[in-house]
């Protein structure tokens, strides 16, 4: 394991332009890391797929390093035993084909363009329809978001600079990036990037801010018409359209968590991203974010009141609830991803014996994971489990269907 090469790899001192050559692409062989590495080192401990000698500093709780795939352009800021543990580094497979190729365009659907008050921004060029992936961007930068107290600031930037300048590029994609401040200093301004265009994710159970490149061209909206989605297992990000984009229609995301309120939204795209917002939504009149504010005031209580009713057995209480969430839900423009709140009621009709109302939202969850694609073994198992449900919802119809006709002949 990684851990138990720590001592030959931080007594070998590394530098950003530091890579083990020559590669035959895209991954570089163990018997070539071996040899660049140290000749006490065995064959069966290999560092594929990464192609550089880790850059690290102390702490005194664990060292952090970088790790770094050049042919893939990504770099993770970790801990060794994160590294060889949670997020088995070792053997991880980078940018593999995409999961659902049938969902994403041969052609990229989109362009980057200046957008008067937004610095650039993507424009589709072509109609982009609702459950197509219109972007799948693997990060170039994956960096532990907490570090221990002795670990400095300089310490910091010193393991981004590495990160960064080890990319296939050099950087200059992340460094094309815009940012906040004006500090002339490059470990400042490769900071202020970084913090500027980050996304907060989640590996091996930690918190990690991921740069991703060709993402942060997408501009933020409180109502977006796509929606962001990170993968742990290949750590990349794929964009989603939520519903047609027309040709020449700006494609925004949300920076911030769905269902939000005005001055909460205000608050967060400030304090973490640096602007303030003027969607259509931040810029309606008093008003109009009122009321927006009171429909997700209520959505939040009602979201919590179904769950309460249903553990109480009251069924039919907690559907009047999903079903006035749901409208609710609609108006706000907060319907990307609803397959999970939609199985709640399907099964809490099933309950009451209503099969019809069963049958219509089952089928809804069935429609929100097709329609986005099918994540991996996991994705084609629950959609097995709900094709067993639906045809025996449909069963049960059949019977109801004919129980009826043999009360009418009667």
């Amino acid at each position: 394991m990684l851990s138990l090469l720590l001592p030959l790899l931080l007594s070998h001192p590394t530098t950003a332009s530091e890579i083990c050559t020559p590669y035959p692409p895209p991954y570089p062989t163990s018997q070539n890391l071996t040899t660049c590495l140290d000749s006490l080192i065995s064959s069966s401990t290999p560092l594929t797929p990464w192609t550089h000698l880790p850059h690290c500093i102390y702490a005194d709780q664990s060292p952090h390093c970088v790790y770094t795939n050049a042919f893939h352009s990504i770099s993770i800021i970790t801990t060794p035993d994160e590294a060889s543990t949670s997020l088995n580094l070792l053997s991880h497979s980078i940018n593999p084909p995409f999961f659902a190729p049938k969902k994403i365009y041969p052609i990229k659907p989109y362009k980057v363009v200046s957008i008067p008050g937004k610095g650039k921004g993507a424009v589709a060029t072509r109609r982009i329809q609702k459950g197509m992936a219109i972007l799948v961007d693997t990060a170039s930068i994956l960096a532990q978001a907490e570090y221990p107290a002795d670990v400095t600031r300089e310490e910091v930037q010193d393991l981004m600079g590495a990160a960064v300048g080890r990319l296939r590029d050099g950087g200059e994609g992340v460094r094309a990036l815009s940012r906040k401040g004006r500090s002339e200093e490059e470990d400042d301004e490769l900071e202020d990037i970084l913090l500027n265009n980050s996304f907060a994710v989640v590996l091996g159970g930690k918190n990690y801010m991921g740069l991703f490149v060709d993402v942060a061209r997408f501009n933020h909206d409180c109502r977006p018409n796509a929606f962001i989605h990170f993968s742990e297992t290949t750590f990349a990000m794929t964009i989603w359209a939520a519903k047609d984009i027309e040709e020449g229609e700006e494609i925004t995301i949300t920076y911030s968590a769905a269902g939000m309120l005005t001055e909460e939204r205000q608050q967060t795209l400030e304090k973490v991203w640096g602007f303030k917002c003027k969607c259509s939504l931040c810029t309606a009149s008093p008003s109009i974010q009122a009321k927006s504010d009171s429909n997700r005031k209520e959505i939040r209580h009602l979201q919590d009141q179904v769950g309460q009713l249903a553990q109480k057995g009251k069924y039919h209480e907690a559907l009047k609830s999903a079903e006035r969430m749901f409208e609710l839900i609609e108006t706000e423009g907060l319907t990307d991803q609803m397959g999970d709140m939609y199985e709640v009621p399907a099964r809490l009709y099933y309950l009451v014996g209503n099969l019809e109302k069963a049958l219509e939202y089952t089928l809804k969850v069935q429609n929100e994971l097709q329609g986005y694609g099918v994540p991996g073994k996991f994705g084609m198992e629950k959609l097995r489990m709900l094709d067993g449900f639906i045809k025996k919802i449909e069963r049960g119809l059949k019977r109801k269907r004919k129980a009826k006709e043999g009360r009418g002949k009667k």
